[in-house]
C-alpha cells in the first residue's frame, strides 16, 4: 500500500495527476478508468481539470459527468465560472416552484408512470411561464454540437440507455463519461412489468391502432400478448426486440391511457424496450404474472468513475467490464488523524434504543469535552434516530451545563455566544462540503443492512431460480460482519466471494462517505466510528470492543459514576465550608446516611 500522508506529499500527488496524466493514464486502460482517491484528495478539481484537458485537447468532442447531487455540479467550474470556449450545457431538474403545487401533485403522477411527453403537452402546453422556461427545450436538437453535458446520475438510473440518447443527440463521435462515485451503479438494477398494467397498456395500443393505422406498428400488440401468456423460459428467448416507436405515436397512446384509465395507466414502451436488451438470465415471470428483469445502465463509450470507497474486484463485477484502476493500492491519510472504533452490536438498530441511554451518555461527555476545548463536532446516526439522538443528547449536555442546540442535516447558521450548535446528518449524505472545517466527527449509531439488500445488488441480474441463498453472520472479536453463502457447497462459486464485498460497500462505504464530509484523510480529525468493520485502507488508532473500553481509553466516567464523583465533591464542600452534617444533607437535599458515607 503506498501512503500519501500530510500536505507536502498530497499536493505532490495532485500536481502529478492532473487532467492531462488521468486521460494518459484513461488511454492506457483502453478507454476505462477507475479513480481510486478517499474523500477530500481533490476528485472534484480533478474531474474539473479532465473536462477541460478532453475538450481543449480535442481527445473528445463530448464529455458527459454525472454526479449525485446538485450541490457538487453547481460547483464546478465550467458551471460556476462558464468559459465562451466551451459549450457547456447543465440539465436542470423540472422547476418544481415555478410549476407550482397542483401541477407538481399531477407531474409526480405523470413521471412515476412515463407519461412524460403527455406532460409536456398537457401540463406544460398551457403554462403561463412556457416561454421563460429552459426546461423542456433542453434536449434533443438543442444539444447539438454541444461539448460538456453536465447532470445528476438520476437521468441514468431512470433510463439505461440515457447516455447513447445523448451521444445521437449531440452528434458526437468521440463521447467521455466521467461518473462521479459509483452509487448510482451500486443500487439494485432489477425492474418489473406489472401484469395489470400490461394488459391495460395493451388494450389501450389496439384501439389506437384503429385510429391511426398507419402511426401503429403492429408488432408492438403482438409482442404484449406474447409477453402476457410467455413463461420463464419463454422469456429467456434472445429474440425479444422490441420495435421503435415515434413521438406522434407515443403521445397519442399516452393521451387515450390517460384518458381512458386515469392514474391506472404506466406508458410501458420504455421498460419493454428496457426488457428486450436485458441480460437474458436475469428475465423471470413471477407467480402472480408480472414480469422481471434487470436493466443495466449502458455505457459502452469511454468512462472514468472516480470513486473512494468501492473495492475494485466488486466494482468490476458491476460494471460489467474490466478496467484499469491504477490507484487502487494507495491509501490517503492525515498524519495527525485519529480513527478510533467501537465494533459493538450496541449500535445496530436492533439494539440501540435499549442501549441509548449509555450510548448517548458517553457522546454527550466527550462533545462537552471537546467544545470547551473550542472543537467542533460533527455528529452522524442512522435516519431513523435523528431526532432521537437530537434530543436526548440536548438534554444530557443541558445537566453537564453545556446549553447546545443539535440541527439536523444542515449547517447551523446561528453562533450564539451562549449556545453551541453542532450538526447531526445521517447515513447516507454525500457530496456536500459545508462541514469540512469540523475537526470531529462522531457516529453515534452504526449503520447495518440486511442480507435481502446484498442480495439485490450482487444477484439482481440472475432470476430467482438461480440465486444462492446468502446469509450474514457475525464472529471474531472485535465484532465482524462477515457475508457469504448460506450452504457450503455453494462456496465455490463467485458470488460466495463477492458478498462481503458488496456488505463492505453498503455498510461501511456508508459509513466512510458520511465521515469523510470533516476530510480526515487530509486535514487533522478526531474519528471515532461505530462498525463492527474494518476500514479497508488504514489500522484504527484504537478500536474498543464495547462502551466502556472507549469511556476507558477517552477517561470518561458513566453517569452513575460521574453522578458519584460529583455528589462526593459537593459533600466535601459543604464541610470545607463548616457546615455540619445534618445541615449538607438539608443543603443537598440527600439523606443524613448519604452525607455520612462521603464525610470522611
Amino acid at each position: 500500500m503506498q501512503v500519501i500522508s500530510g500536505l507536502e506529499s498530497l499536493s505532490a500527488f495532485r500536481i502529478k495527476n492532473d487532467g492531462r496524466r488521468i486521460l494518459s493514464l484513461l488511454a492506457e486502460g483502453k478507454g476505462r478508468l477507475k479513480i481510486d482517491w478517499a474523500v477530500g484528495v481533490g476528485k472534484s478539481s480533478n474531474i474539473d481539470q479532465v473536462i477541460e484537458e478532453s475538450v481543449n485537447s480535442g481527445q473528445y468532442d463530448l464529455v458527459i459527468a454525472l454526479f449525485p447531487t446538485r450541490q457538487i455540479i453547481n460547483e464546478r467550474s465550467l458551471v460556476a465560472n462558464p468559459k465562451d470556449t466551451i459549450k457547456v450545457v447543465n440539465l436542470k431538474p423540472r422547476p418544481k416552484i415555478q410549476c407550482g403545487g397542483d401541477i407538481n401533485c399531477l407531474w409526480e403522477i405523470f413521471e412515476k408512470r412515463n407519461l412524460g411527453m403527455l406532460g409536456r403537452k398537457k401540463l406544460c402546453g398551457h403554462c403561463p411561464e412556457k416561454t421563460n422556461c429552459s426546461w423542456t427545450k433542453q434536449f434533443g436538437k438543442a444539444l447539438r454540437g454541444v461539448q460538456v453535458i453536465i447532470g445528476t446520475q438520476a437521468h441514468l438510473e431512470r433510463s439505461p440507455y440515457f447516455l447513447g440518447q445523448l451521444v445521437q443527440w449531440t452528434e458526437a463521435r468521440k463521447p467521455l463519461v466521467i461518473l462521479d462515485e459509483a452509487n448510482f451503479i451500486m443500487k439494485p438494477f432489477q425492474r418489473t412489468i406489472l401484469r395489470k398494467d400490461l394488459i391495460i397498456f395493451l388494450d389501450i395500443i389496439k384501439k389506437v391502432s384503429v385510429k391511426n393505422i398507419y402511426e401503429f406498428n403492429p408488432f408492438w400488440a403482438y409482442l404484449c400478448e406474447l409477453l402476457i401468456n410467455a413463461q420463464t423460459t419463454d422469456l429467456r428467448s434472445p429474440d425479444w426486440k422490441m420495435p421503435v416507436f415515434s413521438q406522434k405515436w407515443a403521445l397519442e397512446v399516452q393521451s387515450l391511457g390517460y384518458n381512458t384509465y386515469g392514474n391506472d395507466f404506466h406508458f410501458l414502451s420504455f421498460d419493454l424496450s428496457a426488457f428486450g436488451f436485458s441480460p437474458i438470465e436475469s428475465r423471470e415471470k413471477a407467480q402472480n404474472g408480472d414480469i422481471k428483469f434487470a436493466a443495466v445502465p449502458d455505457i459502452s463509450m469511454d468512462f472514468i468513475v472516480y470513486s473512494g470507497t468501492a473495492h475494485h474486484e466488486f466494482s468490476r463485477y458491476r460494471l460489467g467490464n474490466d478496467f484499469a484502476s491504477p490507484f487502487e493500492n494507495f491509501s490517503f491519510i492525515h498524519p495527525e488523524t485519529t480513527w478510533f472504533n467501537i465494533a459493538s452490536r450496541l449500535g445496530a438498530k436492533r439494539y440501540f434504543i435499549k442501549n441509548s441511554s449509555q450510548i448517548l451518555d458517553f457522546f454527550a461527555r466527550l462533545i462537552a469535552r471537546r467544545l470547551q476545548e473550542g472543537k467542533k463536532p460533527l455528529l452522524i446516526a442512522k435516519k431513523c434516530f435523528l431526532l432521537l439522538c437530537a434530543r436526548e443528547l440536548e438534554v444530557m449536555l443541558r445537566e453537564l451545563g453545556v446549553e447546545t442546540r443539535i440541527i439536523c442535516n444542515e449547517l447551523p447558521s446561528d453562533t450564539s455566544e451562549n449556545v453551541y450548535h453542532i450538526p447531526l446528518i445521517n447515513y447516507g449524505m454525500i457530496g456536500t462540503n459545508l462541514f469540512q472545517e469540523f475537526e470531529c466527527a462522531y457516529c453515534l449509531t452504526g449503520y447495518y443492512v440486511p442480507e435481502e439488500a446484498v442480495n439485490s445488488i450482487l444477484q439482481d441480474l440472475l432470476g430467482s431460480d438461480m440465486n444462492i441463498p446468502l446469509h450474514i453472520t457475525i464472529q471474531d472479536r472485535p465484532c465482524r460482519r462477515t457475508a457469504g453463502a448460506l450452504h457450503k457447497a455453494d462456496q465455490v462459486y463467485d458470488i460466495h466471494h463477492l458478498a462481503q464485498h458488496a456488505l463492505n460497500h453498503l455498510e461501511m462505504d456508508t459509513v466512510l462517505q458520511a465521515v469523510g464530509r470533516v476530510r480526515p484523510y487530509t486535514k487533522p480529525r478526531e474519528v471515532i466510528t461505530f462498525q463492527c468493520a474494518q476500514h479497508p485502507k488504514l489500522e484504527y488508532t484504537k478500536e474498543f470492543n464495547n462502551i466502556s473500553e472507549a469511556r476507558d481509553y477517552f477517561y470518561i466516567p458513566d453517569r452513575r459514576s460521574a453522578n458519584k464523583f460529583k455528589r462526593h465533591a459537593q459533600i466535601k464542600k459543604a464541610k470545607a465550608e463548616g457546615k455540619t452534617q445534618s445541615q449538607a444533607a438539608s443543603f443537598l437535599g440527600v439523606s443524613l446516611r448519604t452525607i455520612k458515607r462521603y464525610w470522611n
